[in-house]
C-alpha cells in the first residue's frame, strides 16, 4: 500500500485538536485520513474530545461524562489554542460524520482514505451505547471508511458482536500490549495495530510478525522528520502526525 498521512486529532499543531477547524485544516493540506477522540456526554451523545476534563482544551470544567451535549455546546473550544479560534465548538461524532460526507460543500476536497474514532473512557460505555455509536455510523454510510480503535479490548470485541465487518484498531503502548493483542487482531481477520511509533523503533521485528500475520500496521505520533524515514524504512505505511502533514504529503508528489 501506499503512504497514509493521518492527522492527528485533525491537524493539530495549526488548529485546536478535535475541532472543524482542526479537520478542516488536515483536508486542506492533503492529509489522507483523520484521527480522533469520541467520549460520551452525561446523556450518551458521543463527542469529539480528548481529555476526561474539559479544563485544558475548553474554557469549562469538570468531566465530559458529568456534562450534558447542550452544556458542552455552550463552551469555546478554542481560545486555548488561539483567540481567533474563539467560535470553535465541541463536535459531535454525527456531526463530524456528516461535515465530511458534504466536505465539498465547504469547497474542501473528500479524505482520500479512513477515519480513525479513537473510543476514550470505554468503560462507561454501555451496549446501548455502543449500538448507537455504530447506528450512526451505518447511518452516514461511513462503514468502510471508518475505523474504530482503543486500548480498551474488550470494548473491541463488543463492537465486533455488534457489528461483523466494521475494522477494528488495537491501539497499543508498550511491546507488551502489542505482543499481547496481535493475536487478537490476527484472529479477528478485520483488526489493524495502532503502535505507539517507538515500539516497532526498539523491536523492529515486531513489524515482520505483524506483516506474517496478515494484519496491517499504523504508528502514532509522529512529528520529527528521521523517526518518519526510519519507520517507513521498516515498512510503515500508515503514519499519525501532528505537524508533519504538508512535509509528508510532498514526500507522496
Amino acid at each position: 500500500m501506499e503512504l497514509e498521512i493521518i492527522a492527528h486529532r485533525g491537524y493539530s499543531a495549526i488548529a485546536p485538536e478535535n475541532t472543524m477547524a482542526a479537520f478542516y485544516a488536515a483536508i486542506q493540506h492533503q492529509a489522507d485520513s483523520i484521527e480522533f477522540d469520541v467520549q460520551l456526554s452525561a446523556d450518551g451523545v458521543p463527542v469529539i474530545i480528548h481529555d476526561a476534563t474539559l479544563d485544558r482544551t475548553t474554557n469549562g470544567t469538570g468531566k465530559v461524562i458529568e456534562t450534558t451535549l447542550k452544556q458542552l455546546k455552550e463552551l469555546d473550544a478554542g481560545s486555548w489554542f488561539n483567540p481567533v479560534f474563539a467560535k470553535e465548538k465541541i463536535p459531535t461524532f454525527q456531526e463530524l460524520l456528516s461535515s465530511i460526507k458534504s466536505a465539498k460543500t465547504q469547497n474542501l476536497p473528500n479524505l482520500k482514505k479512513l477515519i480513525y474514532a479513537e473510543v476514550k473512557q470505554a468503560d462507561f460505555w454501555a451496549t446501548t451505547n455502543i449500538e448507537k455509536f455504530l447506528k450512526i455510523i451505518i447511518e452516514k454510510k461511513s462503514e468502510t471508511q471508518c475505523i474504530v480503535a482503543c486500548f480498551n479490548h474488550n470494548f473491541l470485541e463488543k463492537v465486533r458482536k455488534y457489528h461483523p465487518t466494521i475494522k477494528l484498531g488495537y491501539l497499543v503502548a508498550s511491546v507488551e500490549e502489542y505482543t499481547e493483542k496481535l493475536p487478537k487482531a490476527a484472529a479477528d481477520g478485520n483488526a489493524m495495530m495502532l503502535s505507539q511509533y517507538n515500539i516497532l523503533l526498539n523491536y523492529p521485528c515486531l513489524v515482520q510478525d505483524t506483516i506474517n500475520m496478515g494484519v496491517e500496521v499504523g504508528v502514532w505520533t509522529v512529528d520529527k522528520q528521521e523517526e518518519f524515514q526510519q519507520l517507513t524504512n521498516l515498512g510503515i505505511q500508515r503514519i499519525v502526525t501532528n505537524s508533519l502533514i504538508n512535509r509528508l504529503a510532498q514526500v507522496k508528489i
